[in-house]
């Protein structure tokens, strides 16, 4: 495998795609972090974990209000296209995840992109939804609005999910 490239594991895909359902739940056009965290909060190894260290009430209504925000993303322009022919679709900055029925597409907002990164950085050989986690318990201990969505201090976060064995 190219040293450039990391393998998403499927439990990853499967909390972020529930993450596009909640944020398209909620009238978002695009995932912000809470939406993830609500998709992770779902999977059956990491959610247990998860139910002590985070605030559901604070994370539902965190979620509630994201779609109100702006999503911090930069439209990518099209290149040279055939005159009066227009891009399928806007492009942005960042990642897109299908819904879990595949019926729609939502981008990674500016914020839930930084926080997949981070997470990314944690990962061995591929990266998983406990890997995410950590990403954002690394990046809440310098971001208030992310500290808020925890019950707890990001150490303990960090460490539940260190606890967890990587799944096979």
């Amino acid at each position: 495998m190219d040293h450039e490239q990391l393998r998403l594991g499927g439990d990853l895909l499967a909390a972020i795609r529930r993450g596009v359902d909640a944020a398209i739940e909620r009238g978002g056009q695009f995932v912000a972090p809470p939406h993830l965290l609500l998709g992770v909060i779902e999977d059956e190894r990491v959610g247990p974990a998860l139910e002590p260290v985070v605030s559901r009430e604070r994370l539902l209504k965190a979620a509630e209000a994201a779609p109100k925000r702006l999503p911090a993303v930069v439209e990518i322009p099209e290149g040279s296209l055939p005159e009066g022919d227009h891009p399928p679709f806007v492009r942005y900055d960042t990642l897109a995840f299908h819904a879990v029925d595949g019926s729609r597409v939502l981008y990674l907002d500016g914020e839930a992109f930084r926080l997949f990164i981070e997470g990314a950085r944690r990962a061995g050989d591929a990266y998983h939804a406990r890997h995410l986690v950590m990403g954002f318990a690394a990046e809440a201990v310098k971001d208030r609005d992310l500290i808020q969505l925890f019950s707890t201090d990001t150490a303990k976060v960090m460490a539940a999910m260190v606890e967890l064995e990587a799944p096979l």
